[in-house]
């Protein structure tokens, strides 16, 4: 990686305007070796040189954008909650079973880079203080990296150190186990949370506490639950859930006492009507608490995103939610109810949009175009247009909403409606929600009973003028989720809050994971809304639609192979070890139920 790029993604991720000056006025650091490749000992003598060497390992957090697509709001597309137009998933039909000779996300270039730093970093010579915080963000980016591979792979060789190609007794090690493995990444975020700088010095494009202590829920939560509901099965763990429970709760409480708590916090600009739509449209984060980090994206810097473009005229990049989906959302009154039934939804096509938009939590309105809606206003022939129905009709069928429900999170009318142009979304990668939902879940699952709701889930309910949920209890119904194992009420409530609150942001999938509930799509095809062909009656081309006997658009009605999901899991759970490295390193062993070497 060259250093101009890393002076880039300095501006980008916040890096102060004093060390950006110094890199780019320094004529001796710009002539050293690309910092992705530093070994030599005379690099790591000032909090700068680590700071720069941290700043180029930003991309590996999430939260990011591209300039050909949606990012992250499309990682839901492997789940219950999204259908891409194209295709569907293969992954979750069991398609993907072929053991690779390399690759796969077997890839440990990652830890030797982070590695790196840990071996040089006591090489400054200046006070630890002066780099404490870059200290944390590289706990932090370690325990990133570890945990991805943890989630694809489950044990994992823990290395805390380089290795040198001469060492064959780390270079040949057998697997850690998973309960190691978590324990020490829990360390590493502890470290970062008691090292990095809050986020009213750090700034939204730093590294901070507030996201290190929302970064040890979500981890606590996924191994805990993983460990819960994946015990006696391929891909069990030996993790102790309850001991990660408590973790997860951990995490809210110290937020609450060394964050400031989560009164205020929350995005309500607009008001109930707006303010959660507007959450996910902002060009920039710095004045909104709720997210904690951010990347900010700009054309002038020359680091771009798409969103503002494709969010619209070019379809979600072929992504639509499904109708699972908005069968989570509750009426506007806290209750349950059944939107597939005639009496409560009597319409189809865009009236049955605007219907449900009376209906329901207005958090559905919020999230999917409602006819009316305000698609640009700044950008000719755009200007002033608005939604009238979902595009389902275009002969580019990667444009198109295949369920009819158009996803809008992300964006914003003030986008100019022309390739990478500022202003440009900003990507969120952490918000404060998330450390609410998790505690919740955690304490139900810990406790059974719910914890006082006022500081989180209540919150989020009043933001969009819904009834709090201390106040009203929706009824579970028969037509809510079937995880494919019976879980309490209470925890059915916790996981449809959680749904609808992140609908679309890329949790969904890891939820269904941790959770091994591939019974939600399995044996099942995701459908759309009631169709109405008179909705196209002044369109060309028509649509060509697949319906259900009752009428739901049912895109993958004809070439999804065997009709229905069909997901191995016994063996997807976990990914394979790519073969070479089995073949390199006896030690290894393959993940149950795929290929070895023979």
């Amino acid at each position: 990686m060259s250093i101009e790029k890393i002076i880039r993604r300095s501006i980008i991720w916040g890096a102060s305007f004093s060390i950006i000056v110094s890199f780019s006025s320094c004529k001796k650091f710009l002539e050293r070796t690309p910092l992705d490749q530093v070994s030599e000992p005379e690099f790591w003598q000032t909090p700068k040189e680590l700071d720069s060497y941290i700043v180029g390992k930003y991309d590996w957090l999430p939260g990011q954008l591209t300039s050909g697509g949606m990012g992250y709001y499309v990682d839901d597309q492997t789940s219950d909650n999204m259908v891409n137009s194209t295709g569907y998933n293969r992954f979750m039909n069991g398609e993907n079973n072929t053991t690779p000779n390399t690759g796969g996300g077997w890839d440990w270039s990652a830890i030797r880079q982070i590695n790196m730093f840990f071996d040089n970093y006591h090489r400054c010579t200046s006070p630890f203080q002066t780099y404490k915080h870059t200290y944390g963000e590289a706990c932090f980016l370690k325990a990133l990296k570890y945990h991805e591979l943890v989630m694809r792979f489950g044990d994992v060789p823990w290395y805390t150190h380089v290795i040198s190609d001469k060492d064959q007794t780390e270079l040949f090690k057998p697997r850690d186990p998973r309960a190691l493995v978590v324990d020490s990444i829990m360390v590493l975020i502890d470290k970062a949370v008691s090292n990095l700088k809050p986020r009213a010095e750090s700034g939204v494009n730093r590294l901070n506490k507030e996201t290190a202590l929302i970064y040890k829920s979500r981890v606590a939560l996924f191994e805990a639950t993983w460990a819960k509901y994946h015990a006696g099965k391929p891909s069990a763990s030996g993790v102790d859930a309850n001991k990660y429970f408590q973790k997860a709760i951990d995490a809210y409480n110290q937020f609450k006492t060394e964050c400031g708590g989560f009164q205020g916090k929350l995005y309500t600009a607009g008001g109930t009507e707006k303010s959660y739509y507007n959450l996910f449209n902002q060009f920039d984060y710095a004045s909104i608490p709720e997210v904690t980090l951010s990347k900010k994206y700009s054309q002038s810097l020359g680091v771009l995103n798409n969103v503002g473009f494709i969010v619209w005229l070019y379809g979600y990049n072929s992504c639509s939610y499904s109708l699972d989906l908005v069968q989570a959302y509750l009426k506007n009154d806290g209750t349950s109810t059944d939107i597939t039934e005639q009496n409560v939804v009597s319409t189809k096509g865009k009236a049955s949009l605007t219907q449900m938009a009376s209906l329901l939590d207005p958090r559905f309105k919020q999230s999917i175009f409602i006819p009316g809606d305000l698609l640009n206003n700044n950008t000719p022939p755009y200007k002033d247009s608005l939604f009238t129905v979902p595009q389902m009709h275009l002969s580019d069928v990667s444009r198109n909403a295949a369920t009819g429900f158009s996803p809008k999170k992300g964006h914003n009318p003030e986008s100019k409606m022309i390739n990478q142009t500022d202003p440009l979304i900003a990507g969120i990668a952490f918000r404060i929600p998330e450390l609410m939902l998790n505690y919740v879940e955690a304490y139900v699952e810990l406790n059974g009973s719910f914890p006082d709701l006022s500081d989180n889930i209540d919150l989020l309910r009043q933001r969009v003028g819904m009834p709090t949920l201390t106040s009203v209890k929706p009824t579970v119904e028969t037509w809510w989720p079937n995880y494919g194992y019976a879980i309490s009420n209470n925890l059915a409530i916790v996981r449809q809050e959680r749904r609808v609150e992140l609908a679309g942001e890329g949790y969904r999938t890891a939820d269904w994971k941790r959770w091994r509930a591939h019974n939600l799509f399995n044996g099942k095809r995701p459908k759309g809304f009631k169709f109405d062909m008179n909705d196209f009656a002044k369109i060309t081309p028509k649509p060509v639609v697949k319906l259900d006997e009752n009428g739901f658009v049912d895109p993958y009605q004809v070439f999804m192979a065997g009709g229905y999901y069909n997901f191995n899991a016994e063996r997807d759970y976990l990914s394979p070890i790519p073969m070479n490295d089995l073949l390199l390193n006896k030690k290894l062993v393959q993940n149950p139920n795929w290929d070895s070497p023979k």
